[in-house]
């Protein structure tokens, strides 16, 4: 008996061990994990988003230029993951995706009100506020989005039909509630904006 509490004793401060490992490993290699995603998916999926040519051309543009100080070893680990994570929030894939659909609103006036547009003002109002997340864009555009297309990276099911543009329109005005987003915000933002801010922000002080 005493041998088998032994054993057992010396496996779990092995598998202790092993745990502390793999984590400092882990952690040891965000750089790295960080750049690998950028160039590998990240960057390719923005430059293949429905965004604006110059906004998209700016975003590119900023996460190219975190990519090369990650290569150049410029960032430590904590910097690499709060950038990450901040980016990961930010719905960068899915805001050209929105701009399509508010278009698809402006050019209905007999279906869409005035107040339906401005929607999409309040939600990236509430993008920019650290509010509203990728996640939340996700659900509000899933009305209009393939049904058989990875979540985060579906494509818009084109062409666009009224009922599912106002299901997004009505989990828009949800969101933005929720958010507590002004009723009618008094400006717009780009999400190249918004990206220097969060890899500013991530480089600085690190995740959220």
């Amino acid at each position: 008996m005493p041998a088998i509490l032994a054993s057992m004793v010396l496996l779990g401060i092995l598998g202790f061990l092993t745990c502390g490992v793999m984590t400092w490993l882990i952690f040891d290699k965000q750089d790295e994990l960080a750049l690998r995603s950028m160039r590998g998916s990240f960057i390719p999926a923005v430059e293949q988003s429905l965004l604006a040519p110059e906004e998209k051309a700016a975003t590119v543009k900023l996460l190219d230029e975190f990519a090369d100080q990650l290569e150049r070893g410029r960032l430590e680990g904590w910097q690499a993951s709060g950038v990450m994570q901040r980016l990961t929030r930010l719905p960068v894939l899915q805001w050209g995706q929105l701009r399509r659909v508010e278009l698809f609103v402006d050019e209905h006036p007999v279906d869409f009100s005035a107040d339906d547009s401005v929607q999409f003002d309040r939600l990236r109002r509430g993008v920019e506020r650290n509010k509203i997340t990728t996640i939340d864009f996700v659900h509000i555009l899933t009305p209009v989005l393939q049904s058989d297309s990875d979540s985060e990276q579906a494509a818009l099911a084109e062409p666009l039909d009224i009922p599912a543009v106002a299901e997004v329109v009505a989990r828009a005005r949800t969101s933005a509630d929720r958010a507590e987003v002004d009723a009618k915000p008094n400006d717009d933002v780009g999400i190249d904006t918004l990206v220097r801010r969060q890899i500013e922000a991530g480089i600085q002080k690190g995740t959220y």
